[in-house]
């Protein structure tokens, strides 16, 4: 699937990290449903991303000694398949809402990159060079930097 639409991100979203749905529905205060079609709630789209996807439950994963691999990988890939996106605005929302929050904290790009697919790689390297990150010389090596 291509998506070349929030609302078909959201779904996308939601198939791949299921565990996403309730939080989803939570968040929007709408039956899922509702909340996977509201075309009209564009900004709203890309603040979920980074709401419920980054902040509910990448990051804590990320952070936890024993990360649930399978939800790590899972997160990924559908960041991997938004940076597929033809629509800017749709790779914007990956970056800024799901790779940006691991640029800032210690060691969170370095546990977040051996799930990282080529497109997520090149565009966190790509974050790293812009925001001038400090990473060790392993963490460039994998970065291609």
């Amino acid at each position: 699937m291509i998506v070349t639409s929030y609302s078909q991100a959201l779904a996308l979203m939601v198939d791949v990290v299921p565990e996403t749905a309730s939080l989803l529905q939570e968040e929007t205060d709408m039956p899922l449903h509702e909340a996977l079609r509201d075309e009209d709630f564009t900004l709203g789209y890309f603040n979920l991303l980074g709401w419920v996807l980054s902040y509910q439950l990448l990051m804590p994963q990320i952070r936890a000694e024993d990360p649930d691999r399978d939800l790590v990988a899972r997160c990924f890939a559908f960041v991997e398949k938004l940076l597929e996106s033809p629509e800017d605005g749709i790779r914007s929302a990956a970056c800024f809402q799901c790779l940006e929050p691991l640029l800032d904290a210690t060691n969170m790009l370095v546990t977040a990159l051996p799930f990282m697919g080529e497109r997520t790689r090149e565009e966190a390297a790509k974050m790293v060079r812009f925001y001038a990150v400090e990473v060790d010389d392993h963490t460039r090596r994998e970065l291609g930097l």
